[in-house]
């Protein structure tokens, strides 16, 4: 008896739930079809300055120079030896003694190759005037070996260590380098080597003289810092190469240009960074509207249109400049409502050269 009247109440409860299930999908408003929604409400967000470098990433090729053998033209042993590799060696200067006799380096337009005296004239004469001059000693400097540059020569070869010279000097005397500095890679005359005509006495080349890289499009206008392993220098002219003798050895000096020649298959990186950073304002991309180039807008009350300069571009911002050196971007507008706005950037207008 029980479960016959349970059973119609049962059918009854389930009879009215549906019902209830259906009135409310029926009552739910449908949805709205795409394309047809009301406009989003305007979004804003706030503007900051940021400084911008400009920064590039460039291949560089460094250039060093070619191997070359130093002789001498003197005979004997090597009773003192001062070459060191990757020591520089400089004109004027000691490098090895012969029987105890200085033998120096010497950087001259025309190597000597003859025994230079009192009253020898010539174009060699000249020119080792001309070094004598430029490293500190006396000479006439008029191609005629007279009395100053027999001052001068005694004075240069008791630098070297010479007893009692008798103010000539003669290819013995000297080594023969091609600029006023080598830095040798390899010496050959050690200590007790006994020498002949034209024996080799260092080895020079491979030394970095240079970096060659491709200078970038569209740089922004300004003095450039310039890294390259892991060492900078600064450039006030992007002509593409480096010579800065300084800056190349320290560059040969770095564990980073080391670690690179020992395996130099993979093209070496350098930046190229503005001295002075730009001061700009940064915003989101979708802030950015009617863009033409470098040319666009920004809304900072969603109602009217601010012309900017695009400058660059930061970890997903833009960065932008005004072009009305009156107006402040505190704020900007962002979305589809600002779509509609007129904007009328002036393509003349680029302020890029702004710094702080």
């Amino acid at each position: 008896m029980t479960a016959r009247i349970l059973t119609p109440l049962v059918v009854t409860a389930c009879t009215a739930l549906a019902l209830g299930v259906c009135a409310t999908a029926f009552l739910m408003p449908a949805p709205t079809p795409q394309g047809l929604e009301a406009d989003q409400v305007p979004v804003r967000t706030p503007a900051s300055v940021q400084h911008f470098y400009d920064e590039r990433t460039i291949e560089v090729t460094p250039v060093t120079s070619p191997a070359e053998s130093l002789t001498t033209r003197t005979n004997g042993t090597v009773t003192e030896a001062l070459c060191s590799p990757g020591v520089i060696i400089n004109s004027g200067k000691k490098v090895l003694s012969v029987d105890s006799r200085p033998v120096i380096a010497l950087h001259t337009a025309m190597p000597i190759y003859r025994e230079l005296k009192g009253g020898e004239k010539g174009a060699d004469v000249l020119a080792f005037q001309q070094e004598l001059g430029r490293l500190g000693y006396a000479a006439e400097g008029n191609g005629s070996y007279g009395p100053a540059t027999i001052r001068g020569t005694k004075a240069l070869m008791r630098a070297a260590g010479a007893v009692e010279p008798d103010g000539s000097i003669g290819p013995a005397d000297t080594i023969w380098i091609p600029t006023n500095t080598v830095i040798p890679v390899q010496c050959s005359a050690g200590l007790n080597t006994t020498l002949a005509e034209n024996s080799e006495v260092m080895k020079t080349g491979g030394r970095l003289t240079g970096l060659t890289y491709q200078v970038p499009a569209d740089l922004r206008e300004g003095k450039r810092t310039f890294g390259a392993f892991e060492q900078k220098t600064d450039l006030a002219v992007l002509n593409g190469q480096v010579s800065d003798q300084v800056f190349l050895t320290s560059i040969e000096d770095s564990e980073a240009y080391r670690t690179w020649k020992a395996d130099p298959a993979k093209k070496p990186k350098a930046t190229l960074t503005l001295g002075e950073p730009i001061k700009t304002i940064k915003v989101p991309p979708s802030a950015i509207m009617n863009q033409e180039g470098s040319n666009a807008c920004v809304s900072t009350d969603g109602v009217k249109a601010t012309p900017v300069t695009i400058v660059g571009s930061s970890l997903g911002a833009t960065l932008i400049q005004t072009q009305d050196d009156t107006v402040k971007i505190e704020q900007v507008y962002l979305g589809q409502s600002i779509r509609k706005i007129p904007c009328a950037a002036s393509p003349a207008v680029e302020r890029v050269n702004i710094h702080e």
